[in-house]
């Protein structure tokens, strides 16, 4: 189970107790969709918890969550794609993948690349199309030293 999730009930989290339940890393992740500035209600809440909490659980094939098969992909801290770091992997899988660097994005791991004008750079793919380059940021490391995940 992922650690920020350890002990936490989603189900009796709401849009008004979520600050006393969550873990700061979690509050401060959803607290930009909830009201006055966000449109969150309680059910729309709890499944944008399941999601991250889903991300974070290990996937069966690998024995490790998708965020740190992504983590560790990129813990070089070298901009690439998906499909550069996972060149095998199936449709789907990368669908997956690239969902999972979206919530890496907004919890501070990760940036797509954008040129000096804040326009995205794009490499083709395996495929021949236009893909995303995401950078990984100083905080991925720090995710991975929590887990004990980088080698010492």
């Amino acid at each position: 189970m992922s650690y920020r999730f350890q002990g936490i009930c989603i189900d009796s989290v709401t849009i008004h107790n979520y600050q006393e339940i969550l873990p700061t890393s979690l509050v401060l992740q959803v607290e930009d969709f909830l009201p006055p500035s966000g449109s969150f209600d309680n059910v729309c809440l709890r499944r944008y918890l399941l999601n991250i909490k889903n991300y974070e659980e290990e996937d069966a094939n690998s024995n490790m969550t998708l965020a740190n098969r992504l983590r560790i992909a990129f813990k070089n801290m070298q901009p690439d794609t998906i499909c550069g770091k996972f060149p095998q992997a199936e449709l789907p899988l990368k669908r997956r993948l690239r969902c999972v660097a979206e919530y890496l994005i907004r919890s501070g791991e990760f940036d797509k690349v954008r040129d000096e004008k804040g326009k995205l750079i794009k490499k083709r793919g395996n495929l021949g199309k236009l893909v995303v380059l995401y950078k990984p940021l100083p905080k991925l490391l720090e995710s991975l030293a929590k887990q004990n995940l980088l080698e010492k």
